[in-house]
């Protein structure tokens, strides 16, 4: 049987003048997630290409398979493509997304990143510390299934009811966690651990107290190894993880759009993204 995409986790590319921005979900996540603020950067003149990482979107069994460098192969497509029609190019992503932005960050000459909720660690779960024998052991980490009342699911489908847009609520893999996707996470931390002193490019460093998922301090250890000289925080306090959809968005949106005002080399953009 011919593999399905998920209804709303198909990526999209949005034409725009000479700055390109590049959005990258996270774990388990879709272009959903990222969809927003695409749009958002859209409205500025920006094109925007949102893809869909691979083994996302499709089924979680697929993540049993998938490497952490297919997942930045995904991420250095979307950046050349932009790169061949944009003068300038941005890179923005939310959890594992912003490790993969990080790691282009220090592999490529990107123009700003935009880092949402990145986790360099995982220590909220014991099972972590095992998590590279356990892939070879089980499939899946044992997690309660997503309920229909759930506070994220419930808040993205009432905007997606009041922006008149097709209703799918949060697209994901519902929390399945496969334990090789979490395996490969961890391996893509340590990649981007190991190279955060070669990053120099400007960012924008989003993270909040609020967060279940990362710990806020993974901000202050990037801000303590990067290169970069021009760095821009944002400290939230009310949202968790998901900081596209959740109710500080915003504000992450705003700073996003800031950011890549700041950082524009063209006049006409930069005033139009101001104003």
């Amino acid at each position: 049987m011919p593999v399905q995409i998920l209804v709303g986790a198909e990526p999209f590319f949005i034409p725009g003048g000479s700055v390109g921005c590049l959005c990258l979900h996270g774990l388990t996540g879709t272009p959903q997630e990222m969809a927003w603020l695409g749009q958002h950067m859209a409205e500025q003149g920006s094109a925007v290409y949102v893809p869909r990482l691979t083994g996302h979107g499709i089924n979680p069994s697929y993540l049993t398979r998938t490497r952490w460098q297919d997942w930045y192969a995904s991420a250095l497509d979307g950046y050349h493509l932009l790169r061949r029609e944009c003068d300038q190019v941005f890179v923005m992503g939310l959890s594992m997304g912003g490790l993969l932005t990080l790691l282009l960050a220090a592999s490529e000459p990107v123009d700003g990143a935009a880092v949402l909720a990145a986790p360099l660690a995982i220590t909220s779960n014991p099972a972590m510390r095992f998590i590279h024998l356990l892939r070879h052991i089980y499939p899946y980490v044992p997690t309660p299934p997503a309920q229909p009342d759930d506070p994220l699911n419930l808040r993205i489908t009432e905007l997606q009811r009041t922006r008149g847009e097709r209703i799918t609520g949060r697209v994901s893999y519902n929390s399945q966690y496969t334990t090789a996707g979490l395996s490969e996470l961890v391996h893509l931390q340590q990649q981007v651990i190991d190279r955060l002193g070669l990053i120099i490019a400007p960012l924008l460093l989003a993270y909040s107290e609020g967060d279940q998922t990362v710990n806020i301090a993974d901000l202050d250890r990037i801000l303590a190894n990067v290169a970069s000289r021009d760095v821009e925080v944002l400290r939230l306090v009310e949202s968790d993880h998901i900081l596209t959809n959740d109710v500080d968005h915003p504000r992450v949106f705003e700073a996003v759009r800031s950011f890549v005002a700041t950082h524009t080399v063209s006049d006409k953009l930069a005033h139009n993204l101001l104003h």
